[in-house]
């Protein structure tokens, strides 16, 4: 894979051109990284990374929500320095973007795997969410030396083992816990069925090896398969309940995050239990089928927590027009998931710098455009009534 680029995450970015591509990485926007990866990745991959459950019909509609709404520019402001810096939950970003928690980044990079993906939202200032389902361990990410990783959780019925990944996660650093609450079973992804999806020899899902009760070698044989994952699945406690909040915050001190909520009452019911924060979010459309977006809910939402507690949105973003749309209905911040992934696949870490890059100026030349010099300028103001598509 090809070297780091310098993706510097200054808060403040000179006007003019975006900067030239990185080690030879000459995609210009989201959207074409994907094309780029797709040539390079095993079907199996691609599939896994791109689709959705069901008919897909989420992960589209996704995409057209955020299409729905209109941009109205204000005009004669002073824009000759715009400010993208953010900050929430006492984690500060060049921008109000986060890198979404994927698993498995090992598919699209063997060698970089999370570990380069961490390195990249590092250099251009991005805080980093690390899934359970990593083939990175917490201690490879904690060696990165990034000061704004979050571990995003998944709840299993061992909660010997939850508390163990926890205790680890803030030992280690990690600035917040981000629970996943819309996956107690999995979404019906026909394409991994179709592909019969297999973890490839040589990764290893390094935080799942707690799960086995086996010998030392049993557990690495299992992490080097698929036999662990699916002894994941079996263990995900879909008899979760709110009542795992208070168990929660008693044994951290981290922010608690809530990610995968879409409905107004659930985010009274979170603020009620004492969330630090709340991701509206379908899960990239990849559980529920014809579920709202995050960015359908998303006002909804803020109206329902009444500024409580920050509210995250992600799904289907792409441009820096999105993440403009997104605040300007309310969101704290957006989480990026699949360009990342698509980024790491074309050129590893520095593929991963270019799309954060890209995005970056997108969001600092559309402020401008909108006539927005600091995120504060952002408001309902900005949006025109969605149209139908």
């Amino acid at each position: 894979m090809l070297q780091a680029s310098s993706c510097t995450g200054n808060a403040e970015r000179p006007r003019g051109a975006a900067s030239a591509p990185a080690s030879g990485l000459t995609f210009l926007n989201l959207l074409e990284v994907e094309e780029r990866a797709r040539e390079g990745l095993t079907k199996m991959s691609y599939d896994y990374f791109s689709t959705g459950s069901d008919t897909c019909t989420t992960v589209v509609e996704n995409r057209k929500q955020l299409a729905r709404y209109k941009l109205l520019p204000r005009m004669l402001r002073d824009v000759s320095r715009v400010d993208t810096s953010h900050e929430v939950f006492g984690i500060r970003s060049s921008m109000p973007v986060w890198v979404a928690p994927m698993a498995m980044h090992g598919l699209a990079d063997p060698q970089g795997r999370e570990v380069a993906t961490c390195r990249a939202a590092a250099a251009c200032g991005v805080p980093f969410t690390f899934s359970t389902v990593a083939t990175s361990s917490l201690e490879e990410i904690q060696a990165t030396g990034h000061t704004a990783a979050i571990f995003q959780l998944y709840v299993i019925r061992n909660r010997d083992v939850v508390r163990r990944w926890v205790t680890e996660a803030e030992a280690r650093g990690f600035k917040a816990l981000m629970v996943t609450v819309d996956a107690q079973r999995l979404g019906n992804r026909e394409a991994d069925a179709r592909n019969k999806f297999t973890l490839p020899s040589g990764l290893a899902l390094r935080n799942l090896e707690y799960l086995s009760t086996g010998s030392t070698t049993q557990a690495r044989d299992a992490a080097d398969g698929s036999a662990l994952m699916r002894l994941f699945t079996a263990e995900v406690d879909d008899s979760l309940t709110w009542e795992f909040i208070p168990w929660l915050r008693s044994i951290t001190k981290l922010p608690i995050i809530v990610k995968g909520l879409l409905a107004p009452d659930d985010a009274e019911l979170a603020v009620r239990y004492g969330v630090d924060g709340i991701v509206v979010s379908n899960h990239g459309g990849r559980q529920l089928d014809y579920a709202p977006s995050g960015l359908e809910m998303l006002p909804a939402v803020v109206a329902a927590v009444r500024g409580r507690v920050p509210v995250l949105v992600d799904g289907g973003v792409r441009r820096g027009t999105d993440v403009i749309k997104a605040l300007a209905l309310g969101a704290s911040a957006v989480l990026l998931g699949r360009p990342v992934l698509y980024g790491l696949a074309v050129g590893g870490q520095a593929g991963v710098e270019r799309v954060l890059q890209l995005l970056r100026n997108e969001i600092e030349l559309s402020m401008a455009l909108a006539g927005c010099a600091t995120l504060r300028d952002i408001g309902p103001h900005l949006l025109l009534p969605p149209s139908r598509l």
